[in-house]
């Protein structure tokens, strides 16, 4: 613990020689000169052509000369590729942009980040700028690695209404019910992503002996959630669980399932905001500097959260528009984020008592509890 603390000190002290806090325009220019020598940045971020132009083409046009060498890979193909470039001692990556979850679980304990706060301009960090302050989008728990930019409310449980009438689901706990068998389609609940993020929401609502119910219950596991939002706009399966708005959008945008709509928010006592691929992280030994610096600072900033929801996704800066406003957070609402290190245990656990329900696993620890 000793030499892991004065490992984290040592890397602060760089980084902080390295780039000074950006006090003045002299500072930034200097700094934006260096990244421009360098040339590029190598970033890891989400799949996807929308991903692309937010996180790629967006940049590019304010920082031409910096070239966005981009990998929009699942964080399953990836991950395993730097960790073995790393045993190799080798060092390609300069920032790295996903789900918070694999980041503060797995790369952060192989010291894959170092610290952001030395690195980022001043007027990034104003209270004033973000939902619930700065300091509530540090996913790690020390506050120092990884940050969430994205603030958007996760549905957990979107219905076609038109054919599954209000009066026949009232709460969440009917979802086990036998006359809802057969009628539930699931983005996999057994790895990580949103089915996982709304199996932890449904967890906290309706605990975990109706949530095993739920997963028996004759429900359709899939990872395609265009094929989710498909299904469920048909009415084939007219509840989803863990069906992504922007999956939803994509049909909603030609005029289908405009009556497809998140169960109340009266059903819950607590909602989770999602991160979805929205946080990010500078990578130990990157060797392009000044220009992660650069990109890190541009991504926070108004300018690069206003390429961000046109993913579409929610920023959680307070100056930028929300991409869907029903989606932001409310006022007097309770509010968690299971993609914060603090609930990687909960989150895994759940995923074995999905596998558990599902495949007919054998638990390898005590459940989780309510």
């Amino acid at each position: 613990m000793r030499l892991s603390a004065l490992w984290v000190l040592a890397g602060w002290s760089a980084a902080a020689a390295l780039w000074p806090a950006a006090a003045s325009a002299d500072d930034w220019a200097e700094l934006v000169a260096k990244a421009k020598q360098e040339g590029a940045v190598v970033v890891h971020g989400a799949p996807g052509k929308t991903y692309n132009t937010a996180l790629v083409a967006a940049f590019n046009k304010t920082y031409p000369e910096i070239k966005v060498q981009f990998s929009g890979a699942a964080n399953a193909v990836d991950m395993p590729k730097v960790l073995r470039e790393r045993q190799a001692d080798i060092y390609g990556w300069d920032v790295w942009i996903s789900g918070p979850s694999t980041a503060v679980g797995v790369l952060k304990q192989a010291g894959f980040f170092d610290p952001l706060p030395p690195v980022l301009r001043r007027d990034l960090t104003d209270d004033s700028k973000w939902i619930n302050g700065f300091e509530s989008g540090w996913m790690d728990i020390g506050h120092q690695i990884f940050y969430s930019f994205d603030g958007t409310i996760q549905n957990p449980v979107l219905v076609n209404w038109d054919v599954m009438p209000p009066s026949r689901f009232t709460s969440l706990a009917e979802l086990a019910k036998p006359e809802f068998a057969g009628k539930i389609v699931m983005h996999d609940p057994r790895v990580n992503g949103s089915g996982s993020g709304s199996s932890q929401t449904l967890f906290r609502n309706v605990g975990e002996e109706t949530l095993r119910k739920i997963y028996k219950n004759q429900v359709t596991y899939t990872m395609n959630g265009h094929q989710i939002a498909e299904w469920v706009i048909r009415g084939r399966y007219p509840i989803g669980l863990g069906l992504e708005e922007n999956d939803l959008k994509e049909f909603q945008a030609q005029g289908l399932g405009k009556n497809i709509r998140p169960a109340p928010d009266n059903y819950f006592k607590i909602q989770q905001i999602s991160s979805g691929f929205g946080g990010i992280g500078l990578v130990n030994r990157a060797p392009h500097p000044a220009a992660a610096r650069v990109y890190i600072n541009w991504v926070l900033s108004k300018d690069g959260q206003e390429a961000w929801v046109k993913v579409p996704r929610n920023s959680r800066r307070t100056d930028v528009e929300p991409a869907f406003p029903e989606l932001s957070p409310k006022a007097g609402n309770n509010y968690f984020n299971g993609q914060e290190e603090q609930y990687n245990k909960e989150r895994l656990r759940l995923m074995e008592v999905a596998k558990e329900e599902i495949d007919g696993i054998t638990p390898r620890s005590g459940a989780a509890k309510q």
